[in-house]
């Protein structure tokens, strides 16, 4: 028995205003979990960012004791200077020091008067030939217990750390977004089930009269996949809410760490797509199960 479009558009529709608490109920449960997986993915990406832009500039820095000789300073320099292991190194004295105290503590003014330029280390900022981790612990360990050396500070300690607590955000983001998933897969299930229980009869007279399994399959798995691709498009309409609210708070509060996580249409093109073709797969999916059943009990 051929489908004719018109029978198929008309049959959805109807199916869809049926029950319109249930349609609408799937349609926000799908909503949700999709919108979950969509944030993951920003932060993912952010975080991403966030970790090249640390990566393309790994460096550590060698502390100096304040009361760290000339000849102590030199002899750091130097070995600085010859190791083939160093792309570059520059050495900040103490009033550059005290200039960027200041600047880091310039909302905090009481700390900054009991500071004196001469009380503070000087340094040597270090850019590894190299920007592996690894690399940067090991080359940055020679100048531990180094003569007039305080302590060496690596840049991968901080990206170890956003690493693992972004990671840890994440995946309990992901994890969150699954578990709505399948919670949206079940209640398509459970409303196509409805729909097809409440036009038993029809469906009972469409087989009576030759209707193949498909031809009553068919317009209740479109249902489901309307009703998924409403709740993937509402998911991301708040994506891209989301992503314009990050942007105007990093403007206002004129936070450049934010930049990262704020994303361009073009990069949320791709997550757009595949938020539709997962609203997709889990209306059809969910709708073509449940006629199925009801078909074959």
């Amino acid at each position: 028995m051929a489908i004719r479009f018109d029978y198929l558009a008309k049959e959805t529709g109807t199916n869809l205003v049926r029950n319109p608490s249930l349609t609408l109920a799937a349609v926000l449960t799908v909503a949700v979990s999709l919108a979950l997986l969509g944030f993951s993915l920003i932060f993912r990406e952010g975080v991403g960012r966030v970790s090249d832009r640390w990566s393309d500039d790994v460096e550590f820095i060698v502390w100096m004791r304040p009361d760290a000789s000339d000849e102590q300073i030199s002899a750091v320099d130097q070995k600085l200077a010859a190791s083939p292991l160093v792309a570059d190194h520059s050495y900040v004295n103490r009033a550059a020091t005290f200039a960027e105290f200041v600047e880091y503590f310039e909302e905090v003014p009481e700390v900054v008067q009991t500071v004196e330029p001469e009380q503070l280390p000087t340094s040597y900022r270090v850019v590894p030939t190299q920007t592996d981790l690894s690399f940067v612990d090991s080359l940055g360990q020679e100048y531990e217990g180094q003569p007039g050396v305080s302590e060496v500070v690596f840049a991968g300690d901080f990206i170890k750390q956003l690493n693992a607590i972004t990671g840890l955000a994440i995946n309990g983001v992901t994890i969150v977004a699954a578990v709505a998933a399948v919670a949206a897969l079940l209640l398509m299930y459970n409303t196509i089930r409805t729909a097809v229980f409440a036009r038993r009869r029809e469906v009972e007279v469409m087989k009576l009269v030759g209707a193949t399994n498909w031809f009553v399959r068919i317009p209740f798995m479109l249902e489901g996949l309307v009703q998924g691709l409403i709740g993937a498009g509402v998911a991301v309409l708040a994506m891209f809410g989301v992503n314009r609210m990050i942007r105007d708070s990093r403007a206002a509060a004129e936070l450049d760490f934010v930049n990262s996580f704020v994303l361009q249409p073009a990069d949320l093109g791709p997550i757009s797509l595949w938020l539709l073709l997962a609203g997709a797969a889990i209306g059809a999916i969910g709708s073509g199960f449940a006629v199925t059943r009801y078909l074959d009990a």
